[in-house]
């Protein structure tokens, strides 16, 4: 979860050109919002991205559980918008066509009943519409049953556990993890389970999943600049590990927030230099679609209609992984998220001279003349 608002100002494809002629007769705010054949044509093709939901969501994850489902969830309330706030859920069979399930956790209901960590967390700003909101929410079937890791805006990052082994809940409040920092995941393998948060902080759990074991470490690979500041990710593909993370620098040539990796042979060691996975795909995920084909989660772009009051939402980015015996590359389906050749070399000089020194002490995505 970003802490800056992101301004898409401009749009460098029109509607037309974009999403073809049809698209471009619907109303200002709808050109990017697609029939569900039209959906279906796309999800086919695994060539262009495509608003999947038009619903107001930052951060969005999918998972699919064993009952079949695809599961969605993500940000849907921030410090000044939002009504409700807790852990809204979605759920499609296809990727295409999506339920609401509703709040499945509510943090002034739930929580409050509960006597939750949440409340615990000192206010920042108490005069805000939303002072306490929840934050960049996973959802993840382990040990039979659903499991959410999520942060507030205020800091902080937790779990809640379904008591039911369903998706809908109830949902029980685990303790809190670290009163420190943001955006928490999970990732299992062989039965050991890891937390993770941040960028790239981990550490592994108990078998019952309500503590960390073991003192947090911070993953490292190869070059001087962070992979980056937040939403980390962990996907593994064949005997390949891919550490992910999210970031939006002011000191790049373009204001975009895209999706950085590192390529290692083991989970949290050996991590290989920093690239540029997908352009405009900042703090998602990756999901294999029913075919096997590859997505990932956007929200945060400039192909956003910018009259869509919706600001944020939920869309799909294909691409494919071509993996070789030491390497896995992203091969992005669709140009306007395809990192440029000029973009990876500004990557790997970046690896070399670290985080420029006007930029030292600042946030990362500040600019000259921002203050």
């Amino acid at each position: 979860m970003s802490f800056f608002s992101p301004c898409p100002t401009k749009i460098l494809l029109t509607a037309t050109l974009v999403l073809g002629p049809a698209m471009a007769e619907n109303p200002p705010g709808q050109s990017n919002v697609l029939t569900a054949e039209e959906r279906r044509e796309r999800l086919t093709a695994h060539d262009q991205a495509f608003l999947a939901l038009n619903e107001k969501i930052r951060d969005p994850f999918v998972m699919r559980a064993p009952d079949g489902w695809y599961y969605l969830t993500g940000t849907t309330a921030g410090s000044h918008w939002g009504e409700t706030i807790g852990i809204h859920l979605w759920r499609s069979r296809d990727l295409v066509e999506w339920e609401p399930m509703g709040f499945v956790w509510d943090l002034y209901r739930d929580g409050k009943a509960a006597n939750s960590w949440h409340f615990d967390q000192p206010l920042r700003n108490p005069d805000f519409k939303n002072p306490r909101a929840v934050w960049a929410p996973e959802i993840h079937y382990l040990n039979g049953t659903f499991w959410i890791p999520h942060c507030l805006n205020i800091s902080g990052h937790g779990l809640l556990r379904s008591t039911s082994g369903k998706a809908e809940g109830p949902y029980e409040v685990m303790p809190m993890i670290s009163p420190r920092l943001i955006d928490a995941h999970l990732y299992q393998e062989e039965g050991e389970t890891w937390y993770l948060w941040q960028a790239d902080y981990i550490a592994k759990m108990d078998d019952e999943m309500r503590q960390l074991v073991e003192e947090p470490r911070r993953i490292t690979h190869d070059g001087n600049h962070p992979l980056g500041y937040e939403g980390v990710l962990i996907q593994k593909v064949e005997d390949k590990y891919l550490h992910i993370a999210s970031g939006r620098y002011g000191y790049e040539p373009t204001n975009t927030y895209d999706l950085y990796y590192a390529v290692s042979d083991q989970l949290d060691t050996g991590y290989g230099e920093r690239r540029m996975a997908i352009k405009n795909a900042g703090h998602g995920n990756l999901i294999q679609d029913p075919n096997g084909r590859w997505w990932a989660t956007a929200f945060d772009h400039e192909y956003i209609d910018p009259e869509n009051p919706l600001v944020w939402n939920f869309w799909l980015v294909p691409f494919d992984l071509v993996i070789t015996d030491d390497d896995v590359l992203f091969d992005v389906k669709d140009e306007r998220f395809r990192p440029t050749e000029a973009d990876q070399a500004f990557v790997r000089q970046l690896a070399i001279d670290g985080v420029p020194e006007k930029w030292v002490g600042k946030q990362p995505w500040w600019r000259p003349g921002a203050e």
